[in-house]
C-alpha cells in the first residue's frame, strides 16, 4: 500500500504524534481507538488532566503509522481537534494530505546556527562557515560559492555551542552540495563514525526542545480556558 488517508486507519494502531513550532519538536506516542467521517479518533492527550489544544496555525504536526516489516506511512499537515463524541471526550485526528510510504525515519537533526571552522581534505584550507544543523550520523554547513569541495571529500568541522558550553570537531565526508537561495553552498556530510559526545548533545537538544513546545502546548491551552 503506498498511499493511504487518515481516516482508513483500523482501531489499535501505533501512531507516533510530532508537533513542530517556533524552538524545535514534540512527540506523543498513542494508539488508534476506532475512526469514523474520515478522522481517526485517539484517547485525549492531556496535561494535569487538561486537555491539550492542539489547534494553532503556527505549529505543523505530522502523523507516522509504523508498520512491521512494511516502509512507514506519514501525514502531513494534519489537525488535531479535541471534540466530544457520543458522551465521551477524543482527539479527532484529521489530514486533508493522503499518508505516504516514506523510508525509515532518519536520525533527528538538531539546528545549531552557530560560527564554524572547516578543514576541506582536497586543499587543506580552512573556511569561515555556518553550522546549519547534526545528526547522529552526519552534519551540514553553509559557506560561499566555490568554496564547498566535491562529494567524496575529507571534511573536519569544529564549532562551539557556548550557550550548552559544548565545543566539537566532527571529520567526515561531503555527501552533497545544494545552493541555497541566497547563493551560499549548504554541504550535507557524513560522519566518518559514532560519535557519543554529538549523540549526548541531540538528546540534550531534543529534550530542552520537547519541554519548550510542551509548555507552549500548556500555555495556550490554558489562554483558551479563561477566554
Amino acid at each position: 500500500m503506498g498511499v493511504m488517508k487518515i481516516g482508513d486507519l483500523e482501531e489499535k494502531q501505533k501512531l507516533s504524534i510530532e508537533v513542530i513550532a517556533k524552538g524545535g519538536r514534540l512527540e506523543y506516542e498513542v494508539e488508534t481507538l476506532f475512526s469514523e467521517a474520515g478522522a481517526t479518533f485517539i484517547e485525549p492527550i492531556r496535561y494535569k488532566n487538561q486537555i491539550i489544544d492542539f489547534m494553532h496555525s503556527d505549529m505543523l504536526i505530522n502523523v507516522i503509522y509504523s508498520r512491521s516489516g512494511e516502509k512507514p506511512i506519514e501525514w502531513r499537515g494534519c489537525y488535531i481537534k479535541a471534540i466530544e463524541y457520543k458522551g465521551k471526550h477524543y482527539h479527532a485526528i484529521v489530514c486533508k494530505n493522503v499518508g505516504v510510504e516514506v523510508n525509515r525515519r532518519g536520525c533527528l537533526r538538531i539546528f545549531v546556527g552557530e560560527p564554524g571552522s572547516v578543514l576541506m581534505g582536497g586543499t587543506r584550507k580552512t573556511l569561515k562557515v555556518t553550522v546549519k544543523d547534526v545528526s547522529a550520523n552526519g552534519f551540514s554547513f553553509l559557506c560561499e560559492q566555490g568554496e564547498s569541495g566535491k562529494p567524496g571529500e575529507e571534511v573536519s568541522l569544529s564549532f562551539e555551542d557556548r550557550t550548552h558550553h559544548v565545543r566539537f570537531t566532527l571529520d567526515g565526508k561531503l555527501v552533497r552540495t545544494i545552493e541555497e537561495e541566497d547563493g551560499r553552498i549548504l554541504c550535507g556530510c557524513q560522519l566518518d563514525a559514532a560519535h557519543k559526545g554529538i549523540e549526548e548533545y541531540i538528546a540534550q537538544r531534543q529534550r530542552e526542545q520537547a519541554r519548550h513546545v510542551q509548555k507552549q502546548l500548556i500555555e495556550r491551552t490554558k489562554e483558551n480556558l479563561y477566554r
